[in-house]
């Protein structure tokens, strides 16, 4: 099961949320930081931590909802889609939505390249039929590895929440301590660029036929899309 991404590309990617303070659906204290091509990418402080939250948004019609979990849990095809992926494998299936997922980050030099393990669950709402994912760093579970640095704090969600157009709004968070200070030009990369990458390319890699007619136990589709597949 699997996926997501850690340092904030991590997050997006890691690409992984526990802290609900943080990961809260408000929207109180995000700044807009770039708004392009129906992406959206905000930033918001994060009481009693030096580093920054990151939301991404985006939308999406003609969608369906195993589509982009299955993508996400395809966790060797992070390096597709996920910024700065490397590699990333699953590494324990403790339920048909929950899952430990390793995944290793590629970080411009100097900066050392990062890692994480993180717990992975996914739920979703029986009444709004809304799908989400949370992932938070682990730790004591799998040896480090030499030439990287392993995050031990990182939380990550995406959501999906299906409209009443039959859209589906896309949102990733993410607020991971890097475990060390980075140069301002990366951070900032990490922050805004990143994120933007990662759902860009998100929103077209779901389009793979491989995605298109995933079937998940634990993911329900809306009425009305499940009208259109009967159809066919």
């Amino acid at each position: 099961m699997p996926i997501i991404q850690p340092l904030i590309k991590l997050s997006t990617l890691l690409a992984m949320c526990a802290s609900s303070y943080l990961l809260a659906a408000d929207d109180q204290g995000w700044e807009l930081r770039r708004d392009q091509d129906g992406i959206q990418v905000h930033t918001r402080s994060v009481e009693g931590s030096p580093f920054d939250a990151v939301r991404t948004t985006a939308r999406m019609t003609h969608v369906r909802l195993s589509s982009m979990v299955a993508l996400i849990e395809d966790a060797p095809a992070c390096m597709d889609w996920a910024n700065s992926c490397a590699e990333s494998y699953l590494v324990e299936r403790i339920s048909d939505s929950e899952s430990l997922v390793y995944t290793h980050n590629d970080m411009p030099f100097p900066v050392k390249d990062r890692d994480v393990l993180a717990q992975i669950k996914w739920t979703q709402n029986i009444m709004t039929l809304e799908v989400e994912m949370n992932s938070v760093a682990t730790v004591g579970k799998m040896d480090e590895v030499r030439g990287r640095l392993r995050l031990t704090k990182a939380v990550a969600s995406w959501n999906f929440a299906p409209q009443m157009d039959g859209s589906v709004l896309i949102s990733n968070q993410a607020h991971i301590n890097p475990g060390s200070a980075l140069p301002d030009w990366i951070t900032n990369m990490l922050l805004i660029d990143a994120p933007f990458e990662t759902m860009n390319s998100f929103v077209n890699e779901v389009r793979n036929t491989k995605y298109l007619d995933a079937q998940l136990s634990f993911i329900q589709e809306p009425a009305q899309q499940s009208d259109q597949e009967s159809t066919k």
